[in-house]
């Protein structure tokens, strides 16, 4: 396993709080649509993007994605293509940052 000590998108738990599950940052920006509906995309790791009739629909599905890639790749022992930095939200989007236990 691939030590998470130098990546900024680890909460960066150290010591006895460490879990023995690695912890990842989901960085997603949402925004509501002109026709109600929900647009998501993951900000720090490219290619995930969802729509849905409500943000809670929109944050699961990119975290189901984001979870899987991250898990595969991890498991693999691959370096996590991370954007790092992320480029910045646009003018509609909220930022979402959601930890992700594998």
């Amino acid at each position: 396993m691939q030590s998470n000590r130098n990546n900024p998108n680890s909460l960066g738990i150290t010591g006895d709080s460490k879990p023995n599950v690695p912890v990842f940052v989901c960085l997603v920006y949402v925004h509501k649509n002109e026709d109600a509906t929900v647009t998501g995309r993951v900000a720090n790791l490219a290619g995930i993007e969802a729509s849905g009739s409500s943000e809670r629909d929109v944050l699961g599905k990119v975290m189901r994605e984001f979870k899987s890639r991250v898990v595969k790749m991890f498991e693999a022992g691959q370096e996590i293509p991370w954007i790092d930095p992320p480029e910045p939200p646009q003018q509609n989007e909220q930022i979402r940052s959601i930890p992700m236990h594998l």
